[in-house]
């Protein structure tokens, strides 16, 4: 991946993408949001990879070199499937709905913006889509009381080091 100075983990991927790349759920039909691709797209980049045939990803961010640096490696990993956009959270994809939503959210952003992300996504969600979010441990009880305040169902979907990847849904 091409990450140089001036954006969040440039050296290399950061533990939390990591662990939801490693343990994300994706279906190969479905319709994927990437919520603040980041430098690379890695998270969304991982989903386009995992849903060839059929699938759909749509990676945003506000970060104007972020958008530029993503499609440059959608590019360079040769994604067909996958495009960005420059985003102020969801302003880029106003009546889209996706089957689900990945995201290792910008946590230095704030807990405000982060339970706007949260909560926003399910007005971009497809019924029975994933919200899937990676949070370090250290706020999980802050995610955890957005999280289980706004949706049906809340899963960990792995924890590693000081990261945990929740999935959430909200039925009907």
């Amino acid at each position: 991946m091409l990450a140089p100075g001036g954006v969040f983990s440039n050296e290399d991927v950061d533990a939390g993408t990591r662990l939801l790349a490693e343990n994300m759920v994706i279906m190969n039909d479905w319709d994927i949001l990437d919520m603040g691709c980041g430098y690379g797209g890695v998270l969304g980049i991982v989903a386009a990879k995992l849903a060839p045939r059929g699938g759909r990803v749509v990676m945003v961010d506000i970060n104007k070199l972020a958008v530029k640096l993503a499609a440059i490696n959608i590019k360079i990993n040769r994604v067909d499937n996958a495009e960005v956009r420059l985003s102020d959270l969801y302003s880029a994809v106003q009546g889209e709905r996706f089957n689900t939503i990945i995201s290792n959210p910008p946590i230095t952003a704030g807990l405000d913006l982060n339970r706007r992300l949260i909560i926003e996504a399910k007005d971009h969600l497809k019924p029975g889509g994933l919200l899937q979010i990676v949070v370090p441990k250290k706020l999980r009880s802050r995610f955890e009381e957005i999280l289980y305040g706004n949706y049906d169902i809340v899963e960990r979907l792995a924890k590693s080091g000081n990261y945990i990847a929740y999935v959430a849904k909200v039925m009907g």
